[in-house]
């Protein structure tokens, strides 16, 4: 096969996943979820007229006299004549007959009689000022943000459908690869393992296992049926370029696996890899750290979105803050900056084996091939611990 574009190796991971299912959870317990349905209100907000101020719930012209107070909670019905006037606080019913809220601050109090000049303003909240019962609050594929728990629990709502967090499986390849200690010559500390499930879980998914595998064709083939079993994806860290080493394409096309990506035309992080595997999509990620996280917002995320219903959308824009030439090569390069005053600017330290910049960094900036100029407002895909739910 030949090397995609990073556009289409995104369109095709969409594409990879199969049918998500959703399971009901309590509201208070959604937090960071997906909405598997629209969530519609159960109930009128307000569902009766009320206060929108501390003061005097007054009927007709003034002055009132003053006939009650109407404590916050309370139930009962009670009604205003013409040139009558009872204590509210913000939030308490408005009895039938009312015209207006006079705020404290705005009334004097004379022998249990309000005066207050005239106002253009009522300080009533109608009832359904904010939704009626049916009305959609929020819709299938939206990601459940502590103001959506408050607007969904204030319209009546206790429990939602949620989308089930995918299962994913790790795979950690390498001969050299150790988990603990100073490395020595030779060895490296495995940096993938221990961040991907993070990753993955900002994302949306949820690992099940990470697995370490030496560099042995049989020993992967076993662990790539084993992790296809378990979980809705494998991912697979280092084997996908074609040195000696590398055997994750032999033993997929030795497993009869369906290639869909083998290379994409992007820099850092071209040798990615998606496959799949009795029908579960297995993502081969570079070893290479810095290339692993860009195959996983390449590959990974739009099968996220995919999964969670979120349609392909285009992704957020950010300003350059100075220009870059173009490649070389008709590929795309994706840079590791933070945005700043006078726009988005490639941190230092981001080689392909490298952490230490995007550990800093807010995202990455989508650079096309013929380059940008300074100022150009471009694609750019945020580290998931600062996306945002309206990124449309």
């Amino acid at each position: 096969m030949t090397e995609v574009s990073w556009w289409q190796a995104r369109a095709l991971a969409g594409e990879a996943m199969g049918d998500s299912s959703g399971e009901e959870v309590p509201l208070a317990n959604a937090l960071g979820r997906t909405l598997a349905s629209d969530a519609v209100a159960l109930t009128d907000l307000p569902g009766f007229p009320t206060a929108a101020m501390d003061g005097w719930v007054v009927c007709g012209s003034g002055p009132w006299t003053i006939v009650g107070t109407i404590d916050t909670g309370a139930s009962n019905v009670v009604h205003l004549d013409a040139g009558e006037a009872m204590r509210i606080g913000t939030g308490g019913a408005v009895p039938a007959g009312a015209t207006a809220v006079i705020p404290f601050e705005a009334a004097t109090v004379t022998d249990s009689r309000v005066i207050a000049d005239a106002s253009d303003r009522t300080h009533i909240r109608v009832r359904g000022e904010e939704c009626v019962v049916g009305d959609v609050l929020a819709q299938r594929g939206d990601v459940i943000n502590p103001a959506l728990v408050g607007s969904l629990s204030a319209a009546g709502i206790d429990d939602v459908a949620v989308v089930r967090r995918p299962l994913i499986s790790v795979l950690v390849l390498g001969d050299e690869v150790i988990r603990a200690g100073v490395p020595t010559t030779g060895q490296v500390r495995d940096a993938l393992g221990v961040q991907l499930p993070g990753w993955i879980r900002m994302l949306g998914g949820e690992v099940v296992s990470v697995r370490t595998c030496t560099d042995d064709p049989q020993e992967l083939a076993d662990a790539l049926r084993s992790s296809s079993g378990e979980a809705d994806m494998t991912v697979v860290t280092g084997g996908t370029a074609r040195g000696h080493r590398d055997f994750l394409r032999s033993a997929l096309e030795a497993l009869g696996a369906m290639m869909i990506v083998d290379g994409v035309a992007v820099r850092p992080g071209h040798p990615m890899m998606l496959a799949t595997l009795d029908g579960t999509p297995v993502v081969g990620l570079p070893g290479n750290p810095l290339s692993a996280l860009v195959a996983t917002v390449t590959l990974i995320q739009p099968s996220f979105d995919a999964w969670f219903g979120r349609a392909q959308r285009d992704l957020p824009k950010v300003a350059m803050a100075e220009g870059v030439a173009p490649s070389s090569r008709p590929l795309t390069r994706l840079m590791v900056g933070r945005r700043e005053l006078g726009g988005f600017r490639q941190v230092e330290r981001v080689s392909s084996a490298m952490l230490r910049g995007i550990a800093h960094a807010d995202g990455w900036a989508v650079v096309p091939p013929q380059g940008v100029h300074a100022h150009e407002a471009v694609p750019w895909i945020p580290v998931p611990w600062m996306r945002r739910t309206d990124d449309r």
